[in-house]
């Protein structure tokens, strides 16, 4: 009988409510990390996006410093540019195009490789416009999802071997 009686130790009720509690916590810290994972991934695909889109500029900006023929079309728009190291013998060149998987081409050669565009990114748009007095490219760039733009740039290169 005396130990029925005795106070030391939790009840029922305080048990209860100490799990209850607890649940309530693990409760809003699983909607805590959920959405800590969600910020994540979204500000790692917002990061990527803006380092491939610095790349890309470097890539362009490189190939089109040092190009040799540039055939404009009559819109201003580029049709081909001849690049020592992609070109073909004859100069006939190529100009930049997104292929099928949202990478970017000059003619049929990927400018990076896939392991380049993580995370579902991809090139959405690019187009390139000439100044054949001044020398001058005009290019603007677009890289995000297939749903989304996350970064894009546009930027002057002067063409070096103008005459």
């Amino acid at each position: 009988m005396n130990k029925l009686r005795d106070r030391r130790g939790f009840t029922l009720t305080e048990l209860l409510c100490a799990v209850l509690i607890v649940l309530l916590v693990s409760a809003l810290l699983t909607v805590g990390v959920r959405f800590a994972g969600r910020t994540y991934n979204s500000s790692m695909q917002l990061s990527e996006a803006q380092e491939l889109c610095s790349t890309l500029t470097s890539v362009i900006s490189d190939k089109l410093r040092f190009c040799g023929t540039v055939t404009p079309g009559a819109d201003g728009s580029l049709d081909h540019i001849f690049i020592q190291d992609l070109g073909s013998v004859e100069g006939e060149g190529a100009a930049f195009q997104v292929d099928a998987d949202g990478q970017l081409t000059l003619g049929s050669t990927r400018l990076l490789s896939s392991a380049a565009y993580p995370r579902g990114l991809r090139v959405r748009d690019v187009s390139l416009r000439y100044d054949s007095t001044s020398g001058i490219f005009t290019v603007a760039l677009q890289v995000g999802t297939a749903d989304s733009t996350l970064a894009e740039t546009s930027f002057e290169v002067r063409r070096l071997n103008h005459t």
